[in-house]
């Protein structure tokens, strides 16, 4: 296996971070009221099971993906896309009106936050090594 470049290393670690809350996550809420308000947290960060799967599966991806770089590039895009609309609803939820079916609160929030910052570190990253890569390609031919 090649030596991995950062987007790889961030993806991995990003993602061993959103799939290792995930697991915690289910330790503390089971499957029960999957997207309802409830006060159950991991390390002060509100959960409920369906953010434990959001966490889970878009972790799981990351790690998947890391070691190609093309795979990289766009399922780093579509997690950091998805994260930070999972940010802009945490904030939504802080209006009386809007439900919190996440059950975040501002440090859920704020995990959002970099998740969706690191994720789309990674996939630009990704595409610049890329593109690197084959300039190096031609240089040589």
């Amino acid at each position: 296996m090649n030596r991995l470049r950062w987007p790889q290393k961030l993806a991995i670690s990003t993602g061993a971070l959103l799939a290792l809350w995930g697991v915690a996550g289910f330790f503390v809420t089971g499957f029960s009221s999957f997207a309802g308000e409830a006060d159950t947290s991991v390390l002060l960060l509100r959960v409920n099971p369906l953010q434990n799967t959001i966490h889970l599966v878009f972790g799981a991806a990351l790690i998947v993906a890391a070691p190609r770089l093309k795979a990289l590039s766009g399922t780093a895009l579509l997690v950091a896309v998805l994260f930070l609309v999972l940010f802009g609803l945490g904030l939504a939820r802080y209006d009386d009106q809007v439900v919190n079916f996440l059950n975040v609160n501002p440090g859920s929030n704020a995990l959002h936050m970099f998740a969706g910052f690191a994720s789309l570190a990674a996939a630009q990253g990704a595409a610049w090594c890329r593109q690197c890569d084959r300039a190096a390609a031609l240089r040589t031919t």
